[in-house]
């Protein structure tokens, strides 16, 4: 076999085994097709962001000298804060997200940590998240029977705040912090709000059912008159107020397992991990003082792939590894962002695509794939259910995922469902 040098290669498909790209490839491929469609975000569509600095204390007791994370260290920081599915209506109850670039001294991307509320995730690796979405409501609901744990992450991370500021947000995924003494561990972040009096559960949204609705995002209280982008504008007033808006970053950490199912578990998204154990240690503030234009805001790419030698991305070779959701999103992300901002895609990325069972329109276009002009109308916060013609997927949640097999005209269930390789887990 000849390697074809006409093109770079991207070392986070390359290290896949078959399995892995197939399930990605499939994944990716659909988002982008809907990104394709409404020209914006698939998840965490609207926001606000600003920036500022994150300090480091001088002193962090129990923590290992480290480049990057060192005592009085100071760097520039970008944090944008946005609704999970909510596209329209802040008032929503909603996943939010506050994603957090640290830059170098140079205003170089350092490092891009993506966090949000509630303590766990609700699939554990890239084969589950794709199979849940793709899986009908009866399906998801008997899953959680046998998974507790995914019906209470799921719960948990829904939110009806007052202000993006007054929440607590986590990182879910863990990376491999390296120390100056050669030492490697897991760590886990976490972003409080400045006041201590703000509990961990503020905002939180009480159960009303086995899951939430499909969409995510349960409609606004009748009675609630607040305009549909308040917590946007509380955010900016706080950004430009006296006080500004501060945080406080916080860290777990724990060492490397040298038994593979150790790891597996330490990796685990869907499960905290237990905090007498390995407790949260305070390592810096960060103080955001000034607002980015909607424009700014709209234009920002982060990627859990900006990382350093340092603070790294854990690796996986399978679909089925803990390690595979936060590994293979960061190739969903850019894929999205190049077409969502008209970027050439790479030739490495087109083949990839290329070789998947979803079948995108590349043509018209230099820059970048578009489909065929269509009059589009308001983007709205609707996620299409899934409908089954032929034997394929169609509506723009649809996930064509390897060992599927529906009967024409059928509903996708769970009985429907025949997944290779056991990828439900």
């Amino acid at each position: 076999m000849v390697r074809n040098i006409m093109y770079s290669l991207d070392e986070r498909i390359e290290e896949m085994d078959v399995n892995y790209k197939k399930v990605l490839g499939n994944l990716a491929a659909n988002l982008a097709a809907t990104t394709l469609k409404v020209r914006s975000r698939y998840f965490h569509r609207i926001g606000a962001a600003g920036k500022g600095s994150l300090v480091f204390y001088k002193t962090i007791p129990g923590f290992p000298n480290h480049k990057i994370f060192s005592p009085g260290r100071c760097y520039p920081i970008i944090i944008r804060h946005s609704n999970c599915l909510s596209s329209d209506d802040d008032a929503r109850r909603d996943p939010r997200g506050a994603a957090i670039r640290i830059l170098s001294e140079g205003k170089s991307p350092l490092l891009d940590l993506t966090l949000k509320t509630g303590k766990a995730f609700h699939a554990r690796t890239i084969g589950d998240f794709a199979t849940w979405l793709v899986c009908s409501a009866a399906a998801r609901e008997e899953h959680v029977k046998h998974a507790p744990h995914v019906r209470d992450a799921m719960w948990g991370s829904l939110r009806q705040p007052d202000s993006y500021a007054e929440l607590h947000y986590y990182s879910n995924f863990s990376r491999l912090f390296r120390f100056e003494n050669g030492q490697e561990m897991y760590v886990r972040f976490k972003l409080r709000p400045f006041n201590k009096n703000i509990a961990e559960d503020s905002g939180k949204v009480e159960p009303m059912g086995i899951l939430p609705p499909d969409t995510g995002s349960i409609p606004r209280d009748e009675k609630d008159t607040r305009p549909l982008l308040f917590l946007a504008e509380d955010f900016q007033c706080r950004v430009n107020s006296p006080d500004k808006v501060r945080y406080v970053l916080q860290l777990q950490i724990r060492p490397v397992p040298e038994d593979a199912s150790i790891t597996e578990i330490a990796l685990d998204c869907t499960k905290p991990w237990d905090e007498t154990e390995f407790p949260y240690m305070e390592v810096g503030e960060i103080i955001i003082d000034e607002m980015l234009t909607k424009e700014e805001s709209d234009g920002l790419e982060f990627n859990p792939f900006f990382r350093c030698h340092e603070v790294d991305v854990i690796r996986a070779t399978s679909y089925n590894q803990s390690a595979s959701l936060d590994h293979g999103r960061s190739v969903v992300y850019e894929i999205c962002q190049h077409l969502r901002n008209s970027k050439p895609l790479p030739e490495t990325w087109r083949i990839f695509l290329d070789r998947t069972d979803v079948k995108l329109d590349f043509s018209g276009c230099p820059m970048a794939a578009k489909l065929e002009k269509k009059e589009l109308g308001k983007v709205t916060l609707a996620r299409t259910w899934i409908d089954i013609e032929d034997g394929g997927f169609v509506g723009s949640r649809a996930v064509a995922m390897p060992g599927v097999t529906v009967e024409s005209g059928g509903k996708l269930n769970a009985l429907s469902l025949a997944m290779k390789g056991e990828i439900v887990g």
